[in-house]
Protein backbone atom coordinates (compact mmCIF):
# COMPACT_ATOMS: atom_id res chain seq x y z
CA UNK A 1 0.00 0.00 0.00
CA UNK A 2 2.88 2.28 0.67
CA UNK A 3 5.42 3.06 -2.17
CA UNK A 4 7.59 5.14 -0.32
CA UNK A 5 8.24 6.59 3.34
CA UNK A 6 10.02 9.92 4.53
CA UNK A 7 10.90 10.69 7.96
CA UNK A 8 12.31 13.51 8.98
CA UNK A 9 13.71 16.40 11.42
CA UNK A 10 16.28 19.07 12.12
CA UNK A 11 17.03 22.29 14.35
CA UNK A 12 15.43 24.25 11.63
CA UNK A 13 12.14 22.39 11.49
CA UNK A 14 11.51 21.91 15.01
CA UNK A 15 8.80 19.48 14.53
CA UNK A 16 9.22 16.32 12.85
CA UNK A 17 7.94 14.98 9.82
CA UNK A 18 6.43 11.91 8.16
CA UNK A 19 5.50 11.97 4.26
CA UNK A 20 3.84 9.12 2.65
CA UNK A 21 2.82 8.00 -0.84
CA UNK A 22 -0.06 5.83 -1.11
CA UNK A 23 -1.11 3.33 -3.75
CA UNK A 24 -4.71 4.79 -4.42
CA UNK A 25 -5.91 2.53 -8.03
CA UNK A 26 -8.95 4.20 -8.89
CA UNK A 27 -9.73 1.15 -11.73
CA UNK A 28 -8.60 -1.72 -9.17
CA UNK A 29 -11.46 -2.56 -7.28
CA UNK A 30 -9.99 -5.44 -5.12
CA UNK A 31 -7.14 -2.88 -3.82
CA UNK A 32 -8.01 -1.26 -0.29
CA UNK A 33 -8.54 2.15 -0.82
CA UNK A 34 -6.96 4.14 2.13
CA UNK A 35 -7.12 8.13 2.37
CA UNK A 36 -5.89 9.59 5.23
CA UNK A 37 -8.13 12.47 5.94
CA UNK A 38 -7.02 16.18 7.95
CA UNK A 39 -6.18 15.69 11.53
CA UNK A 40 -6.16 12.05 11.84
CA UNK A 41 -3.34 10.41 13.73
CA UNK A 42 -0.28 8.30 12.21
CA UNK A 43 2.29 6.36 13.63
CA UNK A 44 5.03 4.83 12.79
CA UNK A 45 6.85 1.88 14.54
CA UNK A 46 10.28 0.00 13.77
CA UNK A 47 10.45 -3.70 13.13
CA UNK A 48 10.43 -4.06 17.28
CA UNK A 49 7.55 -2.19 17.46
CA UNK A 50 8.94 0.22 18.87
CA UNK A 51 7.17 3.87 18.16
CA UNK A 52 9.01 6.01 16.22
CA UNK A 53 6.30 8.52 15.39
CA UNK A 54 3.29 9.90 16.19
CA UNK A 55 1.33 12.90 14.38
CA UNK A 56 -1.52 13.93 12.72
CA UNK A 57 -2.12 15.05 8.77
CA UNK A 58 -1.75 18.07 7.82
CA UNK A 59 -1.59 17.89 3.98
CA UNK A 60 -2.93 15.01 1.38
CA UNK A 61 -3.09 15.04 -2.27
CA UNK A 62 -4.61 12.37 -5.04
CA UNK A 63 -3.12 11.93 -7.96
CA UNK A 64 -5.52 10.31 -9.49
CA UNK A 65 -3.63 8.94 -13.09
CA UNK A 66 -0.78 7.74 -11.03
CA UNK A 67 -2.90 6.19 -8.49
CA UNK A 68 -1.29 7.49 -5.50
CA UNK A 69 -1.89 9.94 -2.38
CA UNK A 70 0.97 11.57 -0.61
CA UNK A 71 0.35 12.44 2.68
CA UNK A 72 2.21 14.49 4.96
CA UNK A 73 1.67 14.43 8.89
CA UNK A 74 3.66 16.47 11.77
CA UNK A 75 4.19 16.01 15.70
CA UNK A 76 2.86 18.17 18.40
CA UNK A 77 5.63 20.26 17.78
CA UNK A 78 3.53 21.85 15.02
CA UNK A 79 1.36 23.05 17.67
CA UNK A 80 4.01 24.56 19.63
CA UNK A 81 5.75 26.23 16.04
CA UNK A 82 2.74 27.70 14.43
CA UNK A 83 1.41 29.16 18.15
CA UNK A 84 2.29 32.58 19.35
CA UNK A 85 1.82 34.19 23.38
CA UNK A 86 2.61 36.83 25.47
CA UNK A 87 4.23 36.22 29.33
CA UNK A 88 5.81 38.03 31.42
CA UNK A 89 8.53 35.63 33.06
CA UNK A 90 10.14 36.67 36.29
CA UNK A 91 12.88 34.45 38.60
CA UNK A 92 10.67 31.18 36.35
CA UNK A 93 13.41 28.24 35.35
CA UNK A 94 13.25 26.79 32.08
CA UNK A 95 11.74 24.03 33.20
CA UNK A 96 8.62 25.58 34.22
CA UNK A 97 8.32 28.10 31.59
CA UNK A 98 8.01 24.56 29.44
CA UNK A 99 5.08 23.76 31.67
CA UNK A 100 3.41 26.65 31.59
CA UNK A 101 3.78 27.19 27.94
CA UNK A 102 2.73 23.54 26.79
CA UNK A 103 0.08 23.49 29.09
CA UNK A 104 -1.83 26.52 27.47
CA UNK A 105 -1.73 24.52 24.13
CA UNK A 106 -2.82 21.49 25.96
CA UNK A 107 0.45 19.71 24.55
CA UNK A 108 1.74 16.66 26.76
CA UNK A 109 4.52 16.83 28.74
CA UNK A 110 6.98 14.20 29.36
CA UNK A 111 10.40 14.67 30.47
CA UNK A 112 12.16 18.07 31.03
CA UNK A 113 15.65 18.30 31.90
CA UNK A 114 15.90 20.49 34.89
CA UNK A 115 18.58 23.47 35.17
CA UNK A 116 17.50 24.99 38.33
CA UNK A 117 18.51 28.67 36.79
CA UNK A 118 15.86 31.27 37.11
CA UNK A 119 15.30 33.36 34.11
CA UNK A 120 13.43 37.01 33.90
CA UNK A 121 11.81 36.43 30.08
CA UNK A 122 9.16 38.92 28.24
CA UNK A 123 7.57 37.90 25.68
CA UNK A 124 5.22 39.76 23.47
CA UNK A 125 3.84 37.16 20.86
CA UNK A 126 6.92 35.40 20.51
CA UNK A 127 6.38 31.73 19.18
CA UNK A 128 6.15 28.78 21.83
CA UNK A 129 8.63 26.69 20.96
CA UNK A 130 10.76 30.01 20.20
CA UNK A 131 9.89 30.85 24.55
CA UNK A 132 10.94 27.33 25.78
CA UNK A 133 14.03 27.24 23.27
CA UNK A 134 15.02 30.53 24.46
CA UNK A 135 14.34 29.92 27.96
CA UNK A 136 16.67 26.96 27.85
CA UNK A 137 19.30 28.86 25.30
CA UNK A 138 19.57 31.19 28.25
CA UNK A 139 20.40 28.41 31.34
CA UNK A 140 22.63 27.15 28.20
CA UNK A 141 24.88 29.91 28.43
CA UNK A 142 25.19 30.15 32.21
CA UNK A 143 25.85 26.56 32.72
CA UNK A 144 27.30 25.64 29.89
CA UNK A 145 25.31 22.32 29.08
CA UNK A 146 23.35 21.94 25.63
CA UNK A 147 19.55 21.02 25.47
CA UNK A 148 17.67 19.22 22.80
CA UNK A 149 13.70 19.90 22.22
CA UNK A 150 11.86 16.92 20.57
CA UNK A 151 8.54 15.18 20.90
CA UNK A 152 8.80 11.22 22.51
CA UNK A 153 5.25 9.00 22.02
CA UNK A 154 3.13 12.67 21.92
CA UNK A 155 4.80 14.71 24.71
CA UNK A 156 7.40 17.24 24.72
CA UNK A 157 10.84 15.92 26.15
CA UNK A 158 13.75 17.97 26.64
CA UNK A 159 16.90 16.47 27.47
CA UNK A 160 20.71 17.09 28.58
CA UNK A 161 23.32 16.63 24.83
CA UNK A 162 25.90 14.75 26.00
CA UNK A 163 23.61 12.13 28.22
CA UNK A 164 22.64 10.15 24.78
CA UNK A 165 25.67 9.54 22.63
CA UNK A 166 24.60 6.51 20.95
CA UNK A 167 26.91 3.26 21.33
CA UNK A 168 28.42 2.00 17.78
CA UNK A 169 30.49 4.19 15.38
CA UNK A 170 29.51 5.40 12.21
CA UNK A 171 32.66 4.28 9.85
CA UNK A 172 33.81 4.63 6.28
CA UNK A 173 34.21 0.45 6.89
CA UNK A 174 30.68 -0.51 8.03
CA UNK A 175 27.76 2.06 7.04
CA UNK A 176 29.09 4.59 5.41
CA UNK A 177 27.63 5.29 2.02
CA UNK A 178 28.50 9.11 0.88
CA UNK A 179 30.12 11.97 3.20
CA UNK A 180 31.16 15.75 2.66
CA UNK A 181 33.11 17.76 4.89
CA UNK A 182 32.73 21.94 4.52
CA UNK A 183 33.58 25.18 6.65
CA UNK A 184 32.17 28.14 6.86
CA UNK A 185 33.40 31.32 8.46
CA UNK A 186 30.42 33.97 7.22
CA UNK A 187 28.93 33.93 10.89
CA UNK A 188 31.96 34.27 12.47
CA UNK A 189 31.84 36.23 16.03
CA UNK A 190 35.26 36.63 17.37
CA UNK A 191 34.72 39.94 19.81
CA UNK A 192 32.33 40.50 22.37
CA UNK A 193 32.02 43.90 24.22
CA UNK A 194 30.42 43.81 27.33
CA UNK A 195 28.24 46.98 28.53
CA UNK A 196 26.46 47.53 31.69
CA UNK A 197 22.53 49.35 31.32
CA UNK A 198 23.99 52.78 31.02
CA UNK A 199 25.64 51.66 28.21
CA UNK A 200 29.40 51.41 30.27
CA UNK A 201 32.05 49.85 28.87
CA UNK A 202 32.60 47.13 31.44
CA UNK A 203 35.60 44.70 29.53
CA UNK A 204 35.55 42.19 26.38
CA UNK A 205 35.84 38.80 25.35
CA UNK A 206 37.81 37.78 22.57
CA UNK A 207 39.32 35.39 20.04
CA UNK A 208 42.71 36.64 19.18
CA UNK A 209 43.92 33.85 17.01
CA UNK A 210 40.66 33.94 14.81
CA UNK A 211 41.03 37.77 14.85
CA UNK A 212 44.64 37.49 13.39
CA UNK A 213 42.81 34.51 10.73
CA UNK A 214 39.69 36.56 9.53
CA UNK A 215 39.80 39.98 11.05
CA UNK A 216 37.24 41.26 13.94
CA UNK A 217 33.90 40.50 13.90
CA UNK A 218 31.81 42.16 16.69
CA UNK A 219 29.31 41.55 18.84
CA UNK A 220 27.96 43.55 21.92
CA UNK A 221 26.24 42.16 25.12
CA UNK A 222 24.29 44.14 28.17
CA UNK A 223 25.18 42.85 31.52
CA UNK A 224 21.81 41.55 33.02
CA UNK A 225 21.18 41.13 36.33
CA UNK A 226 22.26 38.04 38.59
CA UNK A 227 24.47 36.51 35.55
CA UNK A 228 28.26 36.37 34.99
CA UNK A 229 28.65 38.82 32.05
CA UNK A 230 31.81 37.41 30.96
CA UNK A 231 30.30 33.59 31.13
CA UNK A 232 27.44 35.00 28.73
CA UNK A 233 29.82 36.97 26.59
CA UNK A 234 32.28 33.91 26.21
CA UNK A 235 29.25 31.70 24.52
CA UNK A 236 28.39 34.08 21.93
CA UNK A 237 32.01 33.85 20.86
CA UNK A 238 31.18 31.98 17.13
CA UNK A 239 33.59 29.87 15.51
CA UNK A 240 34.12 29.03 12.05
CA UNK A 241 31.41 26.32 11.30
CA UNK A 242 32.19 23.13 10.29
CA UNK A 243 29.48 20.38 8.96
CA UNK A 244 29.37 17.03 7.40
CA UNK A 245 27.08 15.67 5.29
CA UNK A 246 26.71 11.78 5.50
CA UNK A 247 24.35 9.04 3.83
CA UNK A 248 24.25 5.77 5.76
CA UNK A 249 22.55 2.41 5.66
CA UNK A 250 19.60 2.91 7.54
CA UNK A 251 19.04 3.73 11.30
CA UNK A 252 16.31 4.90 13.05
CA UNK A 253 18.54 5.96 16.06
CA UNK A 254 20.54 8.73 13.98
CA UNK A 255 18.07 11.45 14.71
CA UNK A 256 18.73 14.96 15.69
CA UNK A 257 19.41 15.94 18.80
CA UNK A 258 21.62 12.74 19.57
CA UNK A 259 25.30 12.35 20.03
CA UNK A 260 27.24 9.90 17.59
CA UNK A 261 30.89 8.75 16.69
CA UNK A 262 32.16 9.07 13.30
CA UNK A 263 35.44 7.96 12.09
CA UNK A 264 35.18 8.86 8.33
CA UNK A 265 38.52 8.21 6.56
CA UNK A 266 37.30 10.60 3.13
CA UNK A 267 36.52 13.88 5.83
CA UNK A 268 39.24 13.05 8.05
CA UNK A 269 36.79 13.42 10.81
CA UNK A 270 37.09 11.40 14.02
CA UNK A 271 35.06 12.09 17.38
CA UNK A 272 32.11 12.60 18.75
CA UNK A 273 29.96 14.85 17.14
CA UNK A 274 25.76 16.78 17.05
CA UNK A 275 23.39 15.58 14.70
CA UNK A 276 20.68 18.79 13.72
CA UNK A 277 18.97 17.08 10.62
CA UNK A 278 18.17 13.69 9.41
CA UNK A 279 15.66 12.52 6.66
CA UNK A 280 15.57 8.61 6.56
CA UNK A 281 13.84 7.11 3.52
CA UNK A 282 12.49 3.99 2.69
CA UNK A 283 11.56 3.38 -1.00
CA UNK A 284 12.43 0.21 -3.58
CA UNK A 285 13.00 -2.23 -0.89
CA UNK A 286 15.84 -0.17 0.41
CA UNK A 287 16.95 2.16 4.01
CA UNK A 288 19.07 4.98 4.46
CA UNK A 289 19.83 7.53 6.37
CA UNK A 290 20.85 11.39 5.59
CA UNK A 291 22.66 13.74 8.01
CA UNK A 292 24.08 16.91 8.64
CA UNK A 293 26.63 16.31 11.41
CA UNK A 294 27.42 19.78 13.45
CA UNK A 295 31.69 19.31 13.76
CA UNK A 296 31.68 20.69 17.55
CA UNK A 297 33.84 17.98 19.84
CA UNK A 298 31.90 17.52 22.72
Amino acid sequence: MISEITWSGSEEEIARKLELNFLYSLYDHYAPKVYPNIGEQLFLYDDNNVELFRGRVFYNERLGEQGTIQVTAYDDAIRLAKSKGTYNFKDKTAEAIARIVCNDLGVEIGELAPTGIPQKMLCNGDGMYEIISKAYEMASKQNKKKYSIEMRQGKLCVGEVGKEALPHTITSNTNIMESSYSENAEEVINRVKIYDEQDQYLGVVEDKELIDLVGIFQDVYTKEQDKQAGTVASNMLQGIEQSIELTTLGNTSYVSGKLVNIEDSSTKQLGLFFIVGDSHSWSGGQYKTNMSIKVEQM
